[in-house]
């Protein structure tokens, strides 16, 4: 009797242990568990990343030497669009789970080293989100100044004529004045449009070519601004004068380029010549005999 009351008091002591054992094996269950369940969460934002790595190196296939039509702009522009709030939509759901598990992630290395992964790849498709929009910006800007540069051949055209024609009286002075300053202003947004293009085109080498083009047409609208602006009223006698001064020049111009002419041609007869002197003196030709 006194031998089972002894194993009764063993048995029940052990209890315990018993049961503290079996709740720290629940409890590491438990923690496993976790940790599964949260690297598979971080595994599904991983690949949700990769998706959006691959969507935002999309092909910019612009033909540079093609205008930049605006469907074509406007299709880029969606589509960074539709990244963006898909690229938000991610942070906003990252930001909160990774907040909630911390602990949990914190206490192993395995999920932290995942979770730095992450990090750096959320980082690199946010790089590489900025440096497409820099680029759409980029075009667009240079579409939106490219226009503005090309259309303004008839208003500077225009310009010109009624400066002329109000340079003709002193009367009409002040209208003279009225189409100097519309030209000027006209000019400071052409230099304004001019700046944006070329610091596109800096950014985005692949504009150079058509850049070129643009700098040309730059160049003869700041030639006709000069001559409005140097337009001023002057007498009719004045004009005259100023007429037969540029026949004059013209003139003077035409006899150098002959003076030019007939010097070229004197050294060019004064080397055959010389060749021809040569020759003889080589004997290459017969001397003539008595």
């Amino acid at each position: 009797m006194k031998r089972n009351l002894w194993l009764l008091m063993i048995f029940v002591s052990m209890l315990p242990s018993v049961a503290w054992a079996q709740e720290e094996m629940s409890t590491e269950e438990e923690l496993d568990s976790t940790y599964t369940d949260i690297n598979e969460h971080l595994e599904l934002f991983q690949e949700e990343l990769l998706q959006l790595n691959a969507l935002c190196r999309f092909r910019m296939d612009i033909d540079m030497e093609m205008p930049l039509n605006e469907p074509l702009l406007d299709v880029v522009s969606e589509r960074l669009k539709s990244l963006s709030a898909s690229m938000n939509s991610f942070s906003t759901r990252w930001d909160t789970y990774s907040a909630a598990q911390q602990v949990y992630i914190a206490d192993n290395d395995s999920l932290l080293n995942r979770v730095a992964v992450i990090q750096q790849m959320k980082q690199t498709v946010t790089d590489t989100l900025a440096l497409r929009q820099q680029q759409r910006d980029h075009l667009v800007a240079f579409s939106t100044a490219e226009k503005f540069i090309w259309s303004q051949d008839n208003t500077y055209r225009r310009l010109y004529q009624q400066a002329v024609q109000y340079s003709m009286s002193p009367k009409l002075a002040a209208q003279l004045e009225k189409v100097k300053a519309e030209e000027q202003a006209l000019t400071a947004d052409v230099q304004k449009y001019y700046a944006q293009a070329k610091e596109a085109a800096e950014a985005f080498p692949g504009l150079q070519l058509r850049m070129k083009g643009m700098d040309n047409k730059v160049f003869e609208l700041q030639t006709v601004s000069a001559k409005i602006q140097e337009m001023a009223y002057k007498p009719f006698i004045q004009r005259i004068k100023d007429y037969l001064m540029g026949l004059a020049c013209v003139a003077i111009l035409l006899m150098g380029l002959n003076l030019l002419k007939s010097k070229l041609a004197l050294v060019k007869q004064a080397r055959e010549q010389a060749k021809k002197m040569k020759g003889m003196m080589n004997g290459q030709h017969n001397y003539p005999t008595i």
